[in-house]
C-alpha cells in the first residue's frame, strides 16, 4: 500500500507538471520522498511505458551534464469518449492526458441501442490502431441517467433508453469502468476546461440551447447534480402563463431550435413579411433577423426575452460569475450580445455572458476531462498493483 501510494504521489506530481518535465531530484521536493524511493518507482513506471525519458534529456545527472528530465508517455492509456446526441453521434480517444487524439461523427440512428453499437462498431477500430489498453468509457447522453438503476429517463429526443443498461453493456464491451452522465452537465466540464479559474472560472453556469435546452452547474469546479441528479432543466421553466386553464409556456417552448422554425412560420402566418422559406433554420433566421426581416426579427426578439428571462431567474437563484452560451442557438455571437442587453434590465448585476469556445465538441471535451480524472486516480493502484 505504501508503495502504491508513493507511486500516486509521483504521477500526481508528473500530470501537475505537464507539460514541463520533472527530474527525479525535482520529483523528490515536490512529492517529500526519498531520492532512492523516488528512482526506484520511477524505474517501475518507465519498464510499464507509464514515464519516459524526455527527447533531448540524458540519462545521467553528473556534474557538467543536465538531470535527466522525464515526462508521462500520453499514449500509455486510451479512454472511449462519446457524445450520443438526438440525430448526431459523436465518438473519439482521449489519452493519458485527456487529449482527444481520434474523433469520427456518424448518425445516431432511430434509437438509443442503435446508438450504442454505432457507438463500439466506430471506436474499436481507433482502439486497435492506438494499441493500448480501453482504461475508462464516458459516455454523454440526452437524459438524465439513474446510475442505480442504470438507466436513462426523460430522453425525449432519442427513445429506447428503456430497454437499454448503458453502463453495462459498454463495460461488458470494452471491459473498463464506464461513467454515463447528461450531455449538457459534461458540456459544462468541457466549458470548464477553457475558463481562468482566477476570474472565477470555477463557478459559472452553462446553457445549451438546441433541440432541447438544459443547463449546467459548476460549482467549485464540481458539477452540482441536485438532490435527485436533476438539476439543470432551465428548458422546463415557465417564461409566460397563459389564460387559464390552458399549459403554461416554458423556454423550449419559445427558445428551441423546432420551436423558432414552428415561430417563424406562425409569424409569416399573421402577415408578418419575410424572404425566408418556411423550411429555413435557425441560422438563416438569425442571419435574416440581423438585416431586419420583419418575421425573423420578431422571433428572434421573442427568443430573445424568454432566454434573458430565464436568465435572470438563474442569477438570482444561483449568482453565476459566468454564464457560458452553446448549442447552435446560445453559441451565436448576436444572440448572446441580445441577451446581455435584455439582462441588463433585468437583475441589478449581471454576470459576463459569452458563448461557447468549443462549439458541437463542448460535450466530448467534457467526457475527456471525466476519463482523464479516473485515470490518475486508479491508473497507478492498477499498473502497480498487478505489477507487485
Amino acid at each position: 500500500m505504501l508503495r502504491l501510494l508513493s507511486g500516486q504521489r509521483i504521477a500526481d506530481a508528473l500530470f501537475a507538471a505537464h507539460p514541463g518535465r520533472m527530474s527525479r531530484a525535482e520529483i523528490a521536493r515536490a512529492t517529500g520522498l526519498s531520492k532512492p524511493t523516488v528512482s526506484a518507482l520511477m524505474a517501475d513506471m518507465e519498464s510499464v511505458g507509464l514515464v519516459r525519458l524526455a527527447e533531448g534529456s540524458t540519462r545521467s545527472g553528473s556534474i557538467g551534464r543536465p538531470a535527466a528530465l522525464y515526462e508521462l508517455v500520453p499514449s500509455a492509456r486510451h479512454c472511449v469518449v462519446a457524445d450520443v446526441g438526438a440525430t448526431t453521434l459523436r465518438v473519439g480517444l482521449a489519452d493519458l492526458l485527456g487529449n482527444v487524439v481520434a474523433e469520427a461523427v456518424v448518425e445516431t440512428g432511430p434509437d438509443a441501442r442503435s446508438a450504442l453499437e454505432r457507438l463500439i462498431q466506430t471506436v474499436s477500430p481507433m482502439l486497435e490502431a492506438a494499441g493500448s489498453p480501453c482504461h475508462a468509457v464516458c459516455v454523454g447522453v440526452p437524459g438524465i441517467y439513474r446510475p442505480e438503476l442504470d438507466r436513462v429517463e426523460q430522453s425525449l429526443s432519442l427513445p429506447g433508453f428503456d430497454d437499454v443498461a448503458v453502463a453495462r453493456l459498454l463495460g461488458d464491451e470494452f471491459s473498463a469502468r464506464v461513467f454515463v452522465e447528461n450531455d449538457v452537465n459534461l458540456a459544462a466540464l468541457g466549458e470548464l476546461t477553457c475558463l481562468d479559474d482566477e476570474d472565477g472560472g470555477g463557478d459559472f453556469a452553462a446553457v445549451f440551447a438546441g433541440t432541447g435546452i438544459g443547463l449546467g452547474l459548476v460549482v467549485g469546479g464540481e458539477l452540482y447534480r441536485g438532490g435527485t441528479g436533476s438539476a439543470g432543466e432551465l428548458g422546463s421553466l415557465v417564461v409566460a402563463m397563459p389564460e387559464l386553464g390552458a399549459a403554461p409556456v416554458t423556454l423550449e417552448d419559445v427558445a428551441s431550435a423546432p420551436s423558432i422554425r414552428k415561430r417563424l412560420g406562425q409569424a409569416i402566418e399573421e402577415g408578418r413579411e419575410s424572404a425566408l422559406d418556411l423550411s429555413a433554420d435557425v441560422a438563416e433566421i438569425f442571419v435574416a433577423a440581423r438585416h431586419n426581416d420583419s418575421a425573423a426579427a420578431a422571433v428572434f426578439s421573442e427568443v430573445v426575452d424568454a432566454m434573458a428571462l430565464a436568465v435572470s431567474h438563474l442569477c438570482l437563484i444561483a449568482d453565476p460569475t459566468r454564464i457560458v452560451f452553446g448549442g447552435p442557438i446560445g453559441a451565436d455571437q448576436m444572440f448572446v450580445e441580445a441577451v446581455r442587453d435584455r439582462l441588463g434590465s433585468l437583475v441589478t448585476v449581471s454576470p459576463a455572458l459569452m458563448a461557447s469556445s468549443l462549439g458541437e465538441r463542448a460535450t466530448l471535451i467534457g467526457a475527456a476531462s471525466v476519463s482523464q480524472r479516473h485515470v490518475r486516480e486508479s491508473l497507478i493502484s492498477e499498473v502497480l498493483g498487478e505489477q507487485q
